[in-house]
């Protein structure tokens, strides 16, 4: 299954009457678009979520569903083996788990519908070894889970060694860039 660009499954926190619930939204093209117009997608979303056709579907079956043990584990089961469900599902998965605490954290990721996720964790301030010296620095937190069905162990290997150098040498961007 080849995709054109790269469309990223994230979650939006939305409120519902059952409470805060992760609604599953994907950002079409994000490798081509900026920020600024993905920050302002995923707020739409927030603020409007049966704008979305699973927010309408949210609407309508979250609170039968919930209800049912097991139903959403075995949506997802079902989902998985669907090929134009993995198509419309977005080619990787991202999700933040310290946005909320303060402190590092990890996730561990339950095999989904992409190839591909990563859980951002938090930052934490912890000693490292620089040009021979502990100093300490800021550190994040991060989780990626690679299909093996789909992705062989050294371009994943490759894939997260870019990342960390892209990471580790990216400016700082302020609230006002």
């Amino acid at each position: 299954m080849t995709h054109r660009h790269v469309d990223v499954a994230t979650f939006v926190e939305v409120s519902t009457p059952q409470g805060p619930f992760g609604l599953p939204h994907v950002l079409c093209d994000a490798d081509i678009r900026d920020v600024p117009d993905l920050t302002a997608e995923l707020r739409r979303v927030k603020r409007e979520p049966s704008a979305t056709s699973i927010g309408r579907l949210l609407e309508q079956a979250a609170p039968i569903a919930t209800r049912i043990p097991g139903a959403v584990p075995a949506m997802y089961a079902v989902m998985a083996r669907s090929v134009a469900v993995r198509q419309r599902a977005g080619t990787v998965a991202v999700t933040a788990v310290g946005m909320f605490a303060g402190g590092g954290g990890f996730g561990v990721t339950p095999p989904v519908l992409m190839s591909l996720q990563v859980v951002v964790g938090g930052m934490t301030q912890r000693p490292r070894a620089v040009g021979g010296q502990v100093v300490v620095r800021d550190v994040l937190d991060l989780t990626v889970t690679i299909d093996h069905n789909v992705v062989d162990g050294a371009p994943a290997a490759r894939f997260c060694a870019a990342l960390r150098r892209l990471i580790e040498s990216a400016a700082v961007i302020s609230p006002s860039s």
